[in-house]
């Protein structure tokens, strides 16, 4: 198959979907998917992470597959593999197109030019509240989820609630675990933390547990609350796992009863909402052996305690 005529670099840490999306674009094509069927692939398939469907992009815009190997998302039913590690559906939102408004506008620049502005793989996280870049909260865009991944076709329908949100005030909230997860999902050096030992989804959901339980005792109402609240348990987390497992685990001694409160002790009788969270994962990368971390802090004063995982 012949290369395209028009073609464009693809940009760090951007997704294959935005990039097909901008290609259609800059070609004059309304929609991705009409883009796709044009020249034999299908655009929802490659949204998915079908390889077959990618190599025909790769041809058409003279790239190998591996060199777009970094913006691939794989899409199974309940998991999303990204480059930089794999999240469940509840932790990456792939149906709604979330963007920070200020990143948009600087693509596009004052000629509107939509096919520059690119959809970033961490806007797509739940642990990501606000640009890393401009400090403004990022905006979730009210779409049909059917063309969730067709980046430039929704911000041409959308350009003036992007330039309303684009003066959102700055988040005093800090950013140490939404920094951490980024450079994770972008391949950055690992920071040589303790929480680099463990599968990213499970390494800042712990992180974040970890700050509401100390924030708000050990049976937060974790539905209750908001994005300013996840910003500031996961900063509260993030200041105790970044100073080593030393830390957590005199922070979490706290939690433990001087005294045994019954014959049969368990982790979850004094970290309560923090076990149950990890063991309704503990099937998913990471969560048994974070399990396992809660459940040796017990073991140290109740040498007995009887394992909450599974027989």
């Amino acid at each position: 198959m012949a290369k395209l005529s028009l073609t464009l670099p693809i940009q760090p840490s951007e997704t294959l979907p935005s990039y097909c999306s901008r290609i259609a674009a800059v070609n004059g094509i309304g929609s991705a998917s009409e883009f796709s069927s044009h020249f034999g692939f299908s655009f929802d398939r490659l949204a998915k992470g079908w390889h077959a469907d990618m190599e025909v992009f790769a041809d058409l815009v003279g790239k190998r597959p591996d060199q777009l190997h970094l913006s691939q998302l794989a899409q199974f039913r309940k998991t999303v593999e990204t480059y930089g590690g794999v999240f469940t559906r509840e932790f990456i939102d792939t149906d709604r197109c979330r963007i920070c408004p200020a990143c948009v506008l600087n693509d596009i620049g004052p000629k509107y030019a939509f096919h520059r502005a690119y959809g970033r793989a961490e806007w797509m996280l739940k642990f990501v509240h606000t640009c890393p870049d401009h400090g403004i909260p990022l905006i979730r865009l009210a779409s049909d989820r059917r063309i969730a991944s067709d980046f430039a076709t929704q911000l041409r329908a959308i350009i003036r609630t992007i330039e309303f949100h684009a003066n959102e005030p700055l988040s005093n909230s800090p950013t140490g675990l939404q920094n951490y997860v980024i450079n994770r999902v972008r391949g950055g050096k690992l920071q040589g933390i303790w929480l680099d030992g463990f599968a990213i989804q499970a390494a800042a959901h712990f992180t974040e547990l970890l700050g509401a339980v100390i924030r708000d005792g050990s049976e937060p109402d974790l539905e209750s609350y908001n994005s300013d609240d996840w910003m500031e348990v996961a900063d509260i987390g993030f200041g105790i796992v970044e100073k080593g497992s030393r830390t957590v685990k005199a922070v979490l001694r706290k939690f433990i009863a001087p005294k045994p409160i019954s014959h049969r002790i368990r982790a979850s009788m004094f970290f309560g909402r923090l076990s149950w969270e990890l063991l309704d994962r503990f099937d998913q990368p990471g969560y048994l052996d974070l399990t396992k971390f809660l459940e040796s802090v017990v073991c140290e004063r109740y040498p007995k305690l009887v394992s909450d995982l599974p027989a």
